[in-house]
């Protein structure tokens, strides 16, 4: 660590394609906030959009990355939910809670909301960085730093699969066998799902369907993903498709396989702009379609089904990082490219 205590370690985003380990100005909390050393960081896909400048919210200079948490080093005035020496994970989306969705608990479509490591506060991917005492969550001591650093990757499922009407015995396809989606395969046996299929192209990750739920495992590369479910559920189409692919090729296929009256969750990202959908099976069948922005609330579910052992996060990790290997990491195409089977890289603090 840094030995000058005024400064410390950060990676900084300078515009699309460019990043940097530098030397910056350690942060202070004021009178809400709390100081914390950082200990571990998710990586998460929308670091790679803001590195190459599809995400337009971020603007430069930015310390990005914002699925972490660490040890309380100091807290502000007003402080008094977490101390000094806490283990803490940080919930990223920053809100008012004055603006109307937020006076409706809807705090994740705050009016003026902002994204620790995204939007208008600097991020994680350093030594120390701050956060408002609402967003820091006390994290129980059975929770290692790897697994920490997947809360916020599960709790986006978590809230997720109780937005849907899943219930006993019903049917799921989920698209995209990455972390979320296999979370959300998992989510959806504990609601009591009947069957789930997971869609893909990976097999490196379909082969972890089976550990997280899922009954049928389909290649989109090699099976014929619409016949097969069609046929398996006798014409009818299964109750809920989750979209955790961020795909319009795995969008329309959901869309061909959801039953009148079901179900189509939208959880991927489509940094790319519009995709090409046929409307007209969302009238004429009366599907119901929702969007997925953030997990309000759903932190503390998330840190007990860790703590409790429901969900096992450990095993979508395929890799762990330094600090200092970051900006190589996306220069290459290392994640971007998905090299030696990358699926999940936790950024490990000393």
């Amino acid at each position: 660590m840094n030995k000058n205590n005024k400064t410390m370690k950060a990676v900084v985003w300078d515009g699309p394609f460019k990043v940097s380990l530098k030397e910056v100005e350690k942060p202070s909390p004021e009178k809400k906030e709390v100081l914390i050393k950082t200990k571990a960081v998710g990586i998460c896909g929308s670091d790679l959009e803001i590195y190459d400048g599809r995400f337009k919210q971020s603007t430069p200079p930015l310390i990005i990355g914002h699925e972490g948490g660490g040890i309380v080093e100091d807290v502000g005035d007003s402080v008094t939910k977490v101390n000094k020496g806490d283990r803490v994970i940080v919930e990223c989306l920053l809100y008012c809670g004055e603006c109307e969705n937020c006076r409706k608990g809807l705090y994740n479509l705050c009016f003026n909301h902002k994204v620790i490591g995204m939007i208008g506060h600097d991020g994680e991917y350093a030594e120390y960085f701050v956060a408002p005492e609402q967003n820091v969550h006390n994290l129980p001591e059975n929770i290692s730093w790897e697994e920490a650093g997947l809360i916020d990757t599960l709790a986006g499922p978590v809230a997720g699969i109780e937005k849907t009407n899943i219930h006993l015995g019903q049917t799921v396809v989920v698209y995209g066998p990455g972390p979320a989606g296999l979370f959300f395969c998992k989510l959806a046996k504990l609601r009591g799902a009947g069957k789930t299929y997971l869609v893909g192209t990976r097999d490196s990750r379909l082969a972890l369907g089976e550990k997280y739920g899922a009954d049928v495992i389909l290649n989109a590369k090699r099976d014929n993903v619409e016949e097969y479910i069609l046929k398996d559920t006798n014409g009818r189409g299964v109750d809920l498709v989750i979209e955790a692919a961020g795909s319009h090729e795995a969008l329309n296929s959901g869309m061909q396989v959801i039953k009148k009256g079901g179900e189509l969750l939208i959880y991927g990202v489509f940094g790319g702009g519009p995709v090409p959908v046929d409307i007209q099976p969302i009238q004429i069948n009366e599907l119901v379609i929702k969007g997925l922005n953030g997990s309000p609330f759903k932190y503390p579910d998330t840190i007990n089904l860790i703590s409790k052992k429901m969900i096992n996060v450990k095993d979508v990790i395929s890799h762990t990082f330094k600090i200092e290997q970051l900006p190589d990491l996306f220069s290459s195409g290392f994640i971007a490219n998905r090299k030696e089977n990358y699926m999940k890289g936790v950024v490990l603090f000393d």
